[in-house]
Parts: C-alpha cells; sequence; structure tokens
C-alpha cells in the first residue's frame, strides 16, 4: 500500500516495518578494484568479512558478534540511500531483530578524538542478554500513544506504528 493512501484520522501513516533478512554483503565493483592498490581499504574490506549482512527494504546493518571481548554485538546501521537515520524506532527493532528485544544496546557519542563519523553510518553496541546497563529508565515499559501525548501537548505515534 503507498503511503499517499494510508490515512487514519487526518494524517498519514508511515509505511509497516519489513524485517531484516540475512543477506550477502555487495561490494562495488570500482571499491574491488581500488582495493587492490589501497592496503587500508584492503584491509578494511578484508576485515568486514567477518561480519553478518541485514538488509530490509529501507536499511543495511553489518553486525560483528565478540564472543572473546564479552560477547557483545557491534551494529553498523546505514539506509540503503544513504540519508541519515533518526527514527529512533527503526534503531530500536534493528536491535531488536538482530541482538534481540531483551537485550540493551548504547549508541556513543565519543570524544572528538575518538570520532569515527563514515558517512550517515551509525553504531549501536548491543551487550549480551541479561546485562542491564546502569543509566537509563529503571521504572518498566512506558509507550504513550497518540491521545496520550496529545492530552500533554505532544506528538507520538501509536505504539507499533512506523
Amino acid at each position: 500500500m503507498s503511503k499517499a493512501t494510508r490515512h487514519r484520522g487526518g494524517r498519514t501513516l508511515p509505511r509497516p516495518w519489513v524485517p531484516l533478512r540475512r543477506a550477502t554483503a555487495i561490494q562495488k565493483p570500482h571499491v574491488v578494484e581500488r582495493a587492490r592498490t589501497d592496503k587500508v581499504l584492503a584491509d578494511v574490506l578484508a576485515e568486514g568479512e567477518q561480519d553478518e549482512c541485514w538488509r530490509n527494504d529501507q536499511y543495511v546493518v553489518m553486525a560483528r558478534r565478540h564472543p572473546e571481548e564479552g560477547h557483545y554485538v557491534r551494529l553498523s546501521i546505514r539506509r540503503d540511500d544513504r540519508k541519515p537515520i533518526r527514527d529512533w524506532r527503526h534503531l530500536q527493532q534493528i536491535k531488536n531483530d538482530i541482538a534481540g528485544p531483551e537485550v540493551e544496546a548504547i549508541e556513543l557519542f565519543p570524544a572528538e578524538s575518538r570520532l569515527m563519523d563514515t558517512s550517515n553510518q551509525y553504531w549501536l553496541w548491543c551487550f549480551p542478554p541479561g546485562v542491564t546497563l546502569p543509566v537509563g529508565f529503571q521504572g518498566g515499559r512506558t509507550v504513550s500513544g497518540v491521545d496520550d501525548a496529545d492530552t500533554m501537548g505532544a506528538v507520538q505515534r501509536e505504539p507499533g506504528e512506523f
């Protein structure tokens, strides 16, 4: 169903979430060719062969599992069209699809000396199941709907809407 035809209460609904599926990472031919003479790029591509590739109709996610370093999972997330991401629910669902719904993850805003800013790519570090971070809200799950938010003068989608 196209975005233009999905309406409820006078507002257009976003398209539904398409689950991520395992996929094969695709390297563009010009990148592979350049890697033949660029050792740094060749090392990056070789290191990336350890990653799991996940895709849906909007995102490409590279997951690297680190069993030797505490069993965390690092997710490298980008939109397929390379535009910026800032839909929190999408990032939460990506984390849920790959690492699990009861896994906690962080996005780090690092010191400038450790900055990694590579073409609208985002990074989540997912902790092992059962690890609860000492930051965040501890009062249990709270998700407001449209009416709840409107009562407080805020704007929100219904729970489960993407």
